[in-house]
């Protein structure tokens, strides 16, 4: 079966070659970083290759940015009402990231 897998790949950039797939290739010559893919785990990798490609964030990661964003709100936040809110905002933010990572 990799045989058959690794003759078909071949077989698809020998084609793109031809057709002039690759010329615009906005990886042409840059060194590929795989140390992202080797720090997920193994039964991860597929998973968070397909969110990756399609430009989407698992859900933890969603929420450790809208954590962040906050954060910085409420540093530069002068009302207290509105202080008070944010630390509202954040700690619900921190429990649902908390609930995301327990379940994977």
């Amino acid at each position: 079966m990799s045989l058959f897998i690794d003759n078909a790949i071949s077989g698809w950039i020998r084609n793109a070659e031809k057709n002039g797939e690759l010329k615009n290739n906005p990886y042409k010559g840059k060194e590929i970083d795989l140390e992202d893919y080797f720090r997920t785990p193994k039964e991860l990798r597929m998973g968070m290759k397909i969110l990756k490609d399609a430009n989407c964030l698992p859900p933890a990661v969603e929420i450790m940015q809208q954590i962040s964003k906050k954060k910085k709100e409420l540093e530069l936040e002068k009302d207290a009402k509105r202080q008070h809110a944010l630390r509202n905002e954040i700690h619900t933010l921190e429990l649902k990231k908390a609930l995301f990572l327990e379940n994977q």
